[in-house]
């Protein structure tokens, strides 16, 4: 039987407990608030002396002041501020008035208050001044921004529209089917170049081409990309520099059009202007087995 008031008990308790941190969150959440406030107030009132001083020229640091303001005040930390509190709507009038008046203080400073009021007047600064107070000072030190209103979310847009299940179901498999036909087309693309660029080991001789110049020179390794070349010269001789258009001629095959990408001492790597044909490239490995079938054959024979 008292295990019914124990847990009423520990229920009250938990009730009494949530009601304080929210109790306690709120009076915070007002401070916050107020202080915004009370910062923004001040703000257009500073703003609206130094206005009053560029139009009497009665100045008694009204600049300074304004000035001094706006360095304590950074427009980030305002602009945190501002979403904290849920005041969107303010945050663009807000900075707005921050930019005019941070301009007219320089203008002031370089050019005179005269060339200051004169750039004030034109673009209606005072006006905007008096709309933005209009809206700024009546609001009270607890004020909350009403909800579902443009401001309430984080993006000021308002509440998002929640989507209808079958919409959000539809938009998961589109993308999943999406995501397994990119995967598999880069899969197929990625096993087309590999076959392309296989390099098959050989020893065909060539006539290498290059400018003026013509070596006797032996294909080492092929793809249908490009090859590899040994450029064979007498001992002792140092093999010019290779680069540029290059033309290899191998016999059963028109010549080849290709150009000298990097050189490695008698070793020239070379890339096809036009890739090889399957037919081509089966053709040449043959011609290289056959090469290298016959020595064994004739060592057989003897």
């Amino acid at each position: 039987m008292p295990a019914k008031p124990i847990i009423f008990s520990a229920a009250a308790a938990l009730i009494l407990a949530l009601g304080g941190t929210a109790a306690a969150a709120a009076p915070s959440a007002s401070r916050a608030t107020c202080m915004l406030l009370s910062d923004l107030v001040m703000m257009q009132h500073q703003m609206r002396q130094f206005h009053e001083m560029l139009k009497t020229g009665n100045d008694t640091g009204e600049a300074r002041r304004l000035r001094n303001w706006l360095v304590d005040h950074p427009q980030v930390d305002l602009r945190i501020r501002l979403r904290r509190a849920g005041m969107q709507s303010y945050e663009r009038s807000t900075l707005d008035l921050i930019t005019r008046y941070k301009s007219l203080l320089e203008i002031q400073r370089r050019h005179g208050r005269r060339k200051a009021a004169a750039n004030a007047q034109r673009r209606g600064t005072e006006t905007l001044l008096q709309v933005y107070a209009a809206r700024i000072v009546p609001l009270p030190c607890n004020y909350v921004p009403p909800q579902g209103t443009a401001g309430a979310a984080l993006s000021g847009l308002g509440k998002l529209k929640r989507l209808p299940r079958e919409t959000v179901i539809a938009g998961s498999l589109l993308t999943l089917l999406l995501g397994a036909a990119a995967a598999f087309v880069l899969q197929r693309l990625a096993r087309r170049r590999l076959r392309l660029s296989r390099r098959h080991p050989c020893a065909l001789p060539c006539i290498l081409k290059c400018g003026d110049y013509r070596f006797e020179a032996r294909i080492v390794d092929i793809s249908r990309l490009g090859a590899k070349v040994r450029v064979g010269l007498e001992d002792g001789q140092t093999v010019p520099a290779i680069a540029g258009d290059v033309t290899a001629g191998v016999t059963g095959l028109p010549p080849v059009e290709a150009q000298a990408l990097r050189q490695d001492h008698d070793y020239v790597g070379i890339k096809f202007a036009r890739r090889l044909s399957r037919g081509q490239l089966k053709t040449l490995l043959k011609r290289n087995a056959a090469q290298t079938v016959e020595p064994d054959a004739a060592v057989s024979t003897a």
